[in-house]
């Protein structure tokens, strides 16, 4: 679940549409998509690689696709999207699975906005979470926003240094060759003084992400669109709709006896299994 919750996490970090666009790397980015980037749609897929560094011993690989369309309970337009985690490019024995019914507002997906997920790993079948558990997690992911975008007080006292604060700038548009082939994009980099922080090479051809690669050089990490294409069909296999879904558990109901237990404040999602 800690898998699938970070690879959300990293789809609300590096999606172009969260960009400022009084920013003129912003300005570029968007000039660049409005060429011919599109609204994901189903069968769109895309699998990066991420290498960790320490010499290539941490190479795993991530496969998002879009494998159906219906509307959520509340009645908003949703999408499908199916995720999937492993050692493989192709996905042989992955690590994880994950299935979400994710609303759409206009062209972007929310990723914020869960209504149903479907969650499995190498050796445990894919389970629904119950509603309860859902919102737990959703929740959970909340506070986690929130206290990321909260100041630090520490900052706030003493403030960086001019020389030090990060600069945001772009290139114009190239050819980048990817594991995937050669696609056009625009580079976005985080300068601290002359030191690239972080750099993304964002194409208007890549599905879903827009992301051709992303580096952070200073840790030796990277991610790189590896195959992407617009035939995606499902590959969960679904509980049947009467399987146990994954439940809260509360401390003081399995150790009644133990002391100061406050069920709330002790929940978290367990899977019950048939």
């Amino acid at each position: 679940m800690r898998v699938g919750l970070a690879i959300v996490a990293l789809l609300l970090v590096v999606t172009p549409a969260q960009a400022q666009p009084e920013n003129p790397a912003a300005r570029t980015v968007m000039a660049h998509l409005s060429k011919g980037a599109r609204a994901a749609r189903v069968g769109d897929w895309v699998t990066y690689r991420f290498d960790g560094g320490a010499g290539g011993n941490r190479v795993y690989y991530w496969r998002m696709a879009v494998v159906g369309e219906e509307k959520d309970k509340t009645g908003r337009d949703s999408l499908w999207v199916e995720m999937e985690a492993g050692t493989h490019p192709a996905m042989k024995s992955p690590l994880m699975q994950m299935r979400m019914l994710v609303a759409r507002e206009g062209e972007q997906i929310r990723y914020d906005a869960i209504s149903r997920l479907y969650i499995g790993g190498p050796t445990d079948r894919p389970q629904e979470y119950s509603q309860e558990a859902l919102d737990h997690v959703l929740k959970q992911m909340e506070e986690q926003g929130r206290e990321d975008k909260m100041p630090d007080p520490d900052d706030e006292k003493t403030p960086m240094p001019v020389g030090l604060k990060p600069v945001l700038r772009s290139s114009k548009e190239m050819r980048v060759m990817t594991l995937a082939g050669t696609v056009s994009a625009v580079s976005v980099e985080v300068v601290v003084k002359k030191t690239v922080v972080k750099r993304m090479w964002l194409s208007r051809e890549i599905p879903l992400m827009q992301l051709a690669k992303m580096e952070i050089p200073g840790i030796a990490h990277s991610m790189e669109v590896a195959e992407y294409g617009i035939d995606a069909k499902p590959r969960m296999v679904l509980p049947a709709p009467s399987a146990p879904k994954v439940q809260l558990e509360y401390a003081d109901r399995i150790f009644p006896d133990l002391p100061g237990t406050d069920a709330p404040d002790e929940a978290g999602p367990s899977e019950t299994h048939p």
